[in-house]
């Protein structure tokens, strides 16, 4: 497989380089860094302040919230970009649910390939990513919101 092939595949597989070309590719993966974790190792926790995104390569990361699994990391799914972005305490703990191989990004790094050109296709897909999963959280809250009132239970918004 060629150099070029190979930065296109990762173009392809990870939904955050989606329409990148493979030099843009390679430019991405050569600011970054990968890390192996073990089956059940923290990557970070909720309520860290974090400034790394991540993207699993091979494996699983599940996502924790008050211990409770909410989202299963997959090869080509990113996840800790929200507080990366927001500069806000980490919302949720990430731990490899497998072993699992992952690239990351730091702030600095991010900053650094959003002053080129590519920034704006990084940018929509990062967006993208965030506004499915907004999507899914408000339709799940729609559900439920239908199966409380359903059963007369009195909920308060606060």
């Amino acid at each position: 497989m060629s150099r070029e092939q190979k930065y296109q595949r990762y173009g392809e597989k990870v939904r955050i380089f989606n329409g990148l070309g493979p030099e843009e590719v390679e430019h991405i993966l050569h600011h970054g860094k990968v890390m192996n974790f073990p089956e059940g190792k923290t990557i970070f926790h909720e309520g860290m302040l974090g400034s790394n995104l991540f993207i699993v390569l091979k494996g699983e990361v599940g996502i924790f919230h008050k211990h409770e699994l909410i989202a299963r990391c997959k090869v080509g799914d990113a996840f800790g970009e929200m507080s990366v972005l927001n500069h806000e305490p980490r919302t949720a703990t990430a731990a490899a649910t497998t072993e699992a191989r992952c690239f990351t990004l730091d702030e600095k790094e991010l900053n650094e390939i959003l002053e080129r050109r590519i920034a704006n296709k990084l940018l929509l897909n990062i967006i993208h990513v965030i506004s499915e999963r907004l999507e899914k959280a408000n339709a799940y809250n729609a559900k439920l919101q239908r199966a409380v009132k359903k059963a007369g239970i009195k909920v308060d918004a606060d």
